[in-house]
C-alpha cells in the first residue's frame, strides 16, 4: 500500500481537519495554536493507525508553521 506523502498529509488536514477547528475554537478569528498542534497531532497518528502513512513519517511530520503563525 502506497502511504501518503507530507504535502498530503497537510493538504488533507488543512481541507478536513482545520475548517472543524476554526469553527469550534477560532470564532473570534485568532488561531488557536494548541488546538491546531493537537488536531495535526492526533490526525498524523489516525493515519498512522490506518495504515495511510508509516511510524517513521510520523516522528518526521510536524505541523507546518504557516498553519500556527
Amino acid at each position: 500500500m502506497k502511504t501518503l506523502n507530507k504535502s498530503q498529509v497537510d493538504s488533507s488536514f488543512i481541507n478536513f481537519i482545520l475548517p472543524e477547528i476554526k469553527q469550534q475554537y477560532e470564532q473570534d478569528g485568532i488561531k488557536d495554536k494548541p488546538a491546531r498542534c493537537e488536531a495535526y497531532n492526533n490526525y498524523v497518528d489516525h493515519l498512522q493507525k490506518s495504515g495511510e502513512i508509516t511510524e517513521k513519517q510520523v516522528n518526521k511530520y510536524c505541523i507546518p508553521n504557516y498553519l500556527i503563525k
